[in-house]
């Protein structure tokens, strides 16, 4: 596990996860489908709250299609998918998610 990975490893990491567990419904451009499936492209939660970003990978959303990874995706794993989504398609927010504050989310510290 590495509990520590520089921002490349953390893109390209992120995109094969989101291409192969996010992308259906979150389409590859981050685009979402309208009324269906959110934006992830210049969305407030990929731009602003870390935590609550980390939160809904890791637990889902109740009432909605979208699924808890916590059981699907190691930690490492949702630190760079939250990663590559807050750092593509323009998002560029320059932050970087590690396996640790996927841990904390996870553990409620």
């Amino acid at each position: 596990l590495a509990l520590s990975m520089s921002m490349e490893e953390l893109m390209a990491a992120g995109e094969r996860v989101y291409l192969a567990a996010c992308a259906a419904c979150h389409m590859p451009n981050g685009e979402g489908i309208p009324g269906v499936f959110p934006a992830l492209k210049g969305s407030p939660m990929a731009l602003n709250d870390i935590p609550a970003h980390i939160d809904i990978v890791l637990n889902g959303k109740t009432g909605t299609a979208m699924q808890a990874f916590d059981k699907q995706l190691t930690l490492s794993e949702i630190a760079a998918v939250v990663t590559y989504e807050r750092n593509a398609w323009g998002n560029n927010t320059g932050e970087m998610v590690q396996a640790k504050d996927v841990n904390d989310i996870a553990t409620g510290q």
